[in-house]
């Protein structure tokens, strides 16, 4: 069991302001329940309708992929031969959207100097587990085939996502590189994944059940949404428990220590580790979930800042040829 720090002070300030701000009732239908978790989405997207900072620069383009799958494409300026990382937001599965993470998207396309496809997956509970992996595995193919039309090398492809958006790219990760020969993934990025299901009991789960953020009664919401009849030992949802890792591409796991997803997403970045997998973990010790990449934290905390920034340097490293890093 890791050792619960004093929780920063700027942290407790954030979270006070977001307990104010919500006040479900006592009781709901599970429908009503689902649009009230969309609707603080959304107004989270609202209350930081302006963030200083954001690249103007970056071009963004909504395509669609498929009749029922869009997406939102981010060109730094100069887009030639850059790399592309295919981005799923979180959200529990239930709720986000494109535009939930639009400033993120925008920041790290400009700092990394990357195209970043970010996905607008079907939610649960109307379309449940496998869904959002048939919309992950459609969108990276679609990726393949048509990146070099707006400039981008589907030789150098990443995957990323942060919560749920990440168990989302384990899960393609792991079943792309366990049936195909060939390497298409060059990066996996995973900011506090979803790795395992609530009934493994991680000590997170207990002493960061409530007050946080993220809530651990709602976590078991979620997997009721996303995964109502699919065994918790399943790897194609819960990826920790995979008994087999393929080789994988070099992966960053980002943890944060008041996160009810905490354990698990060390556990997994260990569990790569241990298979041989190149690894870089970064833990925020003074952090809660989401501190990077949703718009109500994004500009607001310096960790954050630094963390953003860190992935960037990790993608360019990770994705530009060697020939190009030697140069600079």
């Amino acid at each position: 069991m890791r050792e619960q720090k004093p929780i920063d002070q700027a942290l407790q300030d954030f979270l006070d302001e977001q307990a104010a701000s919500s006040s479900p009732p006592a009781s709901m239908t599970n429908e009503e329940r689902v649009q009230i978790v969309r609707s603080r989405f959304v107004r989270s997207l609202e209350s930081r309708s302006f963030i200083p900072g954001l690249p103007n620069e970056v071009e963004r383009h909504d395509v669609k992929i498929a009749p029922d799958l869009n997406a939102r494409l981010y060109l730094p300026p100069h887009a030639a031969s850059l790399s592309v990382l295919v981005y799923l937001h979180g959200g529990g599965w239930v709720a986000g959207s494109v535009a939930t993470l639009d400033p993120f998207c925008r920041l790290l396309s400009q700092a990394a100097g990357i195209i970043v496809v970010s996905v607008e997956y079907r939610l649960a509970p109307e379309h449940p587990y496998p869904a959002a992996i048939e919309d992950t595995l459609i969108t990276i193919h679609w990726v393949i085939e048509n990146a070099a039309r707006w400039g981008g090398d589907p030789a150098r492809l990443a995957l990323g996502g942060d919560s749920a958006g990440a168990n989302l790219a384990a899960v393609a990760a792991n079943q792309l590189c366990s049936t195909t020969k060939a390497q298409l993934l060059h990066a996996l990025l995973l900011l506090y994944p979803v790795t395992d299901h609530p009934s493994a009991n991680h000590a997170s789960y207990r002493e960061n059940a409530s007050g946080y953020g993220l809530e651990a009664n709602v976590m078991h919401w979620f997997w009721k949404q996303y995964a109502p009849h699919v065994s918790p030992d399943d790897p194609n949802v819960s990826p920790l428990r995979l008994q087999q890792v393929p080789v994988l591409p070099p992966t960053f796991v980002a943890t944060a220590q008041y996160d009810v997803l905490r354990d698990e997403g060390i556990a997994y970045a260990q569990k790569l580790a241990i298979s041989g997998i190149a690894v870089t973990h970064l833990h925020a010790p003074d952090m809660n979930h989401n501190f990077v990449a949703t718009p109500a934290t994004v500009g607001r905390f310096p960790q954050g800042d630094a963390t953003l920034t860190q992935i960037a340097h990790w993608l360019w490293a990770i994705l530009t040829p060697s020939e190009s890093n030697q140069a600079s």
